[in-house]
């Protein structure tokens, strides 16, 4: 048997807008759901009461105020959110002023967790812009802001058409470079495509900061975590006080080993945004490492509440109520889990692993190995689970093939030595039996403590 113990880590996403980039969520823009989609078209609604009159000047500072610069960050989407919809409300923007800030409010309220009435918004936005986009003479600017809208609803495909098209109309467009490039990123996993995209707009901005981020955690995405370190201490000095350049950075940190620099990373960028969910997340994986299950789950307990849609936060969470033997929660965290990301194999093989524990819902349990063994073909820890299962069903023939399986690939694991071991003891094999724990408990004398407590031995 093994739990699957490789907690994951979440790494920032991007979206590029105005001058820099806004980070927000395992999935940056999840594509709505069914219900969402409902909510994107609401039933007509009441006018709201007249507000008071403003000055030209003030509506000017108010929608300023919420389309300066870059897209909203975790930090700023209250400000930004609150500005844009007093600005909306005085019904005093210009069509393309009043789609800028739909989009922009959107964004704000994704990253505040609502994201029905930011469907809502993306949905008025790309009305615009459908609209405003001339096929026969398109806007370089305007196809730009519909991709941005496009990304943001899921849909990726409409998305790269409209950034691939920007930049055709304008070469030196570097915000749809980095549009595209993050989106080529965070929804294809194509990687080495992204970076040709952060490097161009690098040559046209040595110094930009969102392209420095999003380039380095694409680079620590693909393993290179010496240029992905490089381009992320750059942005700290451009930028000291943007939290996602220390997640990325500690996630570069944690993949060569240093969990000590990671830890302060994510430190780091907690100070600065204190209930940023990925740092949050993050954290907890470390915690748990560690050993420090109760104060990994207040982590993982906050991240959720700051992005209820994260898989890999749950995932996490279920591994520290395992470690806590709180099944029935490590259940309920793993079925979420899995409805989020459907294709999560680690968390197929830790819910049969649990099941097989428990003893309930073995033939569950069975399916669960089965699916992550799909999903996984080459993880050898879901070979060990499915040969505990079977031990569990009593039949030990089945448990046996797995851990050969298992140890074709790797004739030193412990756990399959001894586990083939209970197995052959069960069909009379005692020698091959004996021989097999002997081996097991060289490797790792304490090896048989791990299926005592299930009626093992």
């Amino acid at each position: 048997m093994r739990l699957s113990t490789k907690l994951l880590l979440t790494a920032a996403a991007f979206i590029a807008g105005g001058a820099g980039i806004y980070a927000f969520a395992y999935h940056l823009f999840p594509p709505p759901s069914a219900r969402d989609r409902q909510a994107a078209t609401p039933a007509p609604a009441q006018p709201p009461p007249p507000a008071a009159p403003l000055s030209d000047q003030a509506v000017a500072q108010l929608y300023g105020e919420c389309v300066r610069g870059a897209w909203p960050t975790v930090a700023d989407a209250p400000v930004r959110a609150a500005a844009c919809s007093k600005a909306l409300q005085t019904r005093r923007l210009k069509p393309p002023e009043i789609a800028l800030a739909r989009l922009t409010r959107g964004i704000a309220r994704t990253a505040l967790g609502d994201k029905i009435l930011a469907a809502e918004d993306y949905t008025e936005a790309l009305k615009h812009y459908d609209g405003a986009v001339d096929p026969k003479n398109p806007d370089s600017l305007n196809l730009y802001r519909r991709a941005t809208s496009l990304h943001a609803m899921g849909e990726t495909d409409r998305a790269l058409s409209d950034y691939g098209d920007a930049i055709r109309v304008d070469p030196g467009n570097s915000l749809a470079y980095l549009g595209r490039g993050v989106l080529l990123a965070t929804r294809k996993r194509a990687y080495s495509r992204a970076i040709e995209d952060f490097d161009k707009v690098l040559v046209l901005q040595p110094d930009n900061v969102d392209a420095l981020i999003a380039r380095g955690n694409a680079y620590s995405q693909i393993g290179d975590n010496g240029r992905a370190l490089a381009d992320l201490d750059r942005a700290l000095q451009l930028a000291p006080d943007n939290a996602q350049s220390y997640v990325i950075r500690g996630l570069a940190n944690n993949r060569r080993g240093q969990k000590q620099l990671a830890m302060q990373d994510y430190e780091a960028a907690l100070k600065i945004a204190p209930r940023y969910p990925q740092a949050l997340a993050n954290r907890a994986a470390l915690l748990s490492e560690e050993g420090r299950y109760e104060q990994a789950i207040r982590d993982l307990d906050e991240s959720i509440k700051a992005d209820s849609d994260n898989p890999v936060a749950y995932y996490n969470r279920g591994y520290a109520h395992f470690a806590r033997h709180e099944y029935d929660k490590a259940l309920a965290d793993y079925d979420v889990a899995i409805k989020l990301e459907p294709d999560m194999g680690r968390a197929y093989n830790n819910r049969c692993l649990l099941r097989a524990i428990t003893g309930k819902d073995l033939v569950a349990g069975l399916q669960d190995c089965d699916t992550a063994q799909k999903l996984m073909p080459l993880n050898l820890d879901v070979r060990d689970t499915r040969g505990f299962i079977y031990l569990k069903l009593g039949d030990p023939r089945l448990a046996v093939k797995e851990y050969d399986d298992a140890l074709d690939v790797d004739p030193n694991r412990p756990l399959a030595l001894y586990g083939r071991g209970i197995a052959r003891s069960m069909i009379g094999e005692t020698r091959e039996a004996d021989a097999d724990k002997a081996a097991a408990l060289t490797l790792d004398p304490e090896v048989a403590q791990q299926f005592v407590p299930f009626g093992l031995k």
